[in-house]
């Protein structure tokens, strides 16, 4: 096979994945892109792209970017309702021009197109020009704007992408068993992995983890073999990044051991990533109708949630998050929380607030943030947000870390059974001197087979 003269010059990559978002990703990836999620966009297209390009540029505007663009662009994306900032283009300014703004790193991404051929005095073309000195991804074609903005909002990553040997593809779907089980609303899909192999499961539960299409979770569980326990638990969320625990999974993992007669028993041991937890089973008519999981003590110094944070205790504390002045209490559950008490759940914009404590340089393994607002002195009610997952109708480790920091602030006492009531339903947790004990129901929802 020889070469034609533009595969000499541009060359090809091949990107292969269980989805056109998960190939798309690689293909984007392998040429060279860095994939990079925040920041600029600088848009200037022609008269002919601009019906098209609203549509693409609303797509970067709810990925958090900002928009940037030349006066006719501009004017037509604000028409539409989108906030962009206008800047000048490089014949138009000696400074505070596009070129300045290029030298600066303010754009991550350009997207430019023409109908002015290539002459070099044409912006157009010193832009794509600058744009390579800089090694800033420069779209010329609406089709790849929007192709790399579908595949910057499918959640994949270099971090759970399947590795594909092309020497030994399969040549059917690989069909995966699974059990879909809930406790307290956090949907999860649960393999056996005694009985079969799960393939890059950090792939696989971004794969699943959609609510549009397919059987939708909120992640994803291994059910896996162990030598320390009766079974070892991995969990992968929704972005297909590791969680070192989960009460609510662990819950549900107790249920199908006992249920599926893995383990029958009525007290059970699951190896995490947080360590050996130690599950108490409740049985009614010989299935499991309760668990109560010994989540182990709460850590409370700043190193060990880990927060950057003086202090041995971080309770009460003041800090400025996104500009926003607030009082936090950090406590670790084997993943780090940051609790806040309110007045009042309902007018909290969690979406913009979670995600702001999530990835502040405060924490370091970024965080959990538990809002919460205390009913009497042995119920509370929150609301969650889960690091790579967003808002979730329920998590264990997070009512557990609420409980702490209720006793903490005197809210509440240690050694009572607390009712932690969330979106998803309620839960019971007791702090006490040496651990924290978190009292779930478990449900099977269905069983069915994947195909992948």
């Amino acid at each position: 096979m020889h070469l034609g003269p533009e595969m000499k010059s541009t060359g090809e990559v091949l990107g292969i994945g269980k989805t056109l978002a998960e190939a798309l990703y690689k293909g984007l990836a392998a040429a060279g892109y860095k994939m990079v999620k925040q920041g600029g966009v600088l848009i200037t297209v022609r008269d002919s792209d601009k019906a098209e390009i609203v549509d693409i540029a609303k797509k970067y505007a709810e990925l958090g970017f900002t928009l940037y663009a030349t006066r006719g662009t501009a004017k037509l994306l604000e028409q539409a309702g989108l906030q962009v900032i206008t800047v000048k283009k490089i014949h138009e300014a000696d400074n505070d021009n596009i070129q300045t703004l290029l030298e600066s790193g303010t754009f991550n991404y350009i997207i430019s197109t023409s109908s002015k051929g290539r002459l070099p005095s044409r912006d157009s073309v010193k832009i794509r020009r600058l744009a390579v000195e800089r090694a800033i991804p420069c779209l010329t074609s609406l089709d790849t704007a929007n192709a790399l903005a579908n595949s910057l909002k499918s959640r994949y990553s270099q971090s759970n992408t399947e590795l594909v040997d092309i020497n030994n593809l399969r040549s059917e779907r690989l069909q995966l068993n699974f059990s879909k089980m809930q406790s307290c609303g956090n949907d999860y899909i649960y393999f056996n992995c005694f009985h079969q192999n799960v393939i890059s499961p950090e792939s696989l539960s971004v794969y699943l983890s959609d609510r549009h299409y397919g059987i939708g979770c909120d992640g994803m569980v291994l059910i896996c073999p162990s030598d320390k326990a009766d079974a070892r638990m991995e969990m992968f969320n929704v972005d297909g990044s590791e969680s070192k625990i989960s009460g609510n999974a662990l819950v549900c993992i107790g249920a199908y051991l006992y249920d599926h007669k893995i383990a029958v028993k009525d007290e059970i041991c699951i190896e995490t990533l947080s360590g050996i937890k130690k599950l108490k089973l409740y049985v009614q008519n010989d299935r499991v109708n309760s668990v109560c999981v010994d989540m182990g003590p709460a850590r409370l110094k700043p190193e060990e949630i880990p927060v950057r944070l003086p202090g041995e205790v971080i309770i009460n504390k003041p800090v400025t998050i996104a500009g926003r002045d607030y009082r936090i209490t950090c406590v670790s559950m084997g993943n780090p929380h940051c609790v806040l008490f309110t007045e009042s759940l309902e007018n909290i914009d969690l979406n913009e607030i979670g995600s702001a404590f999530e990835y502040a340089d405060l924490f370091p393994e970024r965080v959990n943030l538990e809002f919460v607002t205390v009913i009497d002195p042995n119920t509370i009610k929150m609301r969650v947000w889960e690091r790579g997952n967003g808002e979730t109708l329920s998590a264990g480790t997070s009512a557990c870390a609420a409980v702490v920091a209720a006793v903490l602030n005197g809210y509440c006492n240690k050694n009572q059974h607390i009712v932690v009531k969330l979106k998803g339903g309620s839960l019971i947790v007791k702090y006490t001197e040496d651990t924290v004990f978190m009292t779930g129901k478990p449900e099977m929802v269905f069983t069915g087979t994947v195909g992948i």
